[in-house]
């Protein structure tokens, strides 16, 4: 008998994190893990300065780079799984067996999530095993904080495989996903703080709940008026600017990952099934 689809799928996963687990890009992101974390353990001691003695201040520093590091991870996995079949004419070897083509795409989908997550654990585990031999504790909701971007990995790992399935080169593709996640998107964001409208449809806007989380009590949205000129009363102009500081809502960040990450991969399989070598 054939082997099920899911028996399919786990053969397609793991010759994924085989390939993975040879290539450079995962060492390049351990590197990575390990310089970032290390930067914030051997600078304030070598500068004369202290670590912070609130644990959830100090986790706070330390998850400063966790939105970056899901960009990259997303980035490296994500972006060029697709396209790079195409691109390098793999696919007349691999779409031709005998299974469909959305279950090498899942596959495909589960390596580079498991892999990103992976590095993502790394990452938190650093941080909690310093925190708590520094300062002897651990922060409150750091769990939750993990939580939160595991999802949020999902959903841009699924957003970087929409874009490796419409693109045509690997290249724009990879480009494409890190400044889409880096750059255009918060720009979205901060655009909202002075035209005071709340983002929070955005993607990159809901990510706040990782490092949000961790403050007590949560914070709220809040204006604040900022004068331009010293001498009110001389002013031709405007006197003051008003900048909205927004905070994401939990429950609905959570849909909003959840909402681009069913619709992003579902479009990516459809997509991907329809394009031809």
């Amino acid at each position: 008998m054939a082997p099920g689809d899911a028996n399919q799928v786990g053969t397609v996963v793991k010759y994924e994190l085989l390939k993975y687990l040879r290539s450079r890009r995962l060492f390049i992101l351990i590197i990575l893990i390990v310089l970032i974390n290390s930067l914030f353990l051997v600078i304030p001691p070598a500068t004369g300065s202290q670590y912070p003695k609130d644990p959830t201040e100090f986790t706070q520093n330390m998850l400063g780079f966790v939105n970056l590091l899901i960009i990259i991870s997303a980035t490296f996995f994500g972006a060029d799984a697709i396209v790079s079949e195409f691109e390098q004419k793999t696919g007349f070897f691999l779409f031709p067996n005998p299974i469909k083509r959305h279950i090498i795409i899942t596959g495909k989908f589960i390596g580079s999530a498991l892999v990103s997550f992976g590095g993502l654990a790394l990452y938190y585990i650093i941080i909690v095993l310093s925190v708590r031999f520094i300062d002897g504790s651990i922060a409150a909701n750091v769990g939750l904080s993990f939580s939160y971007a595991c999802l949020y990995l999902l959903a841009v790992v699924a957003l970087a495989y929409l874009f490796s399935a419409i693109m045509k080169s690997s290249v724009t593709s990879l480009v494409l996903t890190f400044f889409m996640l880096f750059m255009i998107l918060p720009i979205v964001d901060a655009v909202g703080t002075v035209a005071k409208f709340k983002p929070w449809f955005s993607i990159t806007f809901a990510s706040g709940i990782i490092t949000d989380i961790l403050k007590q009590p949560y914070p709220k949205d809040a204006v604040q008026t900022i004068p331009l000129v010293a001498n009110a009363t001389r002013a031709t102009g405007p006197t003051s600017i008003s900048i909205a500081q927004y905070y994401p809502v939990i429950n609905t960040s959570i849909i909003v990952m959840v909402a681009y990450l069913v619709v992003a991969f579902i479009l990516s399989l459809i997509i991907a099934r329809m394009r031809q070598m």
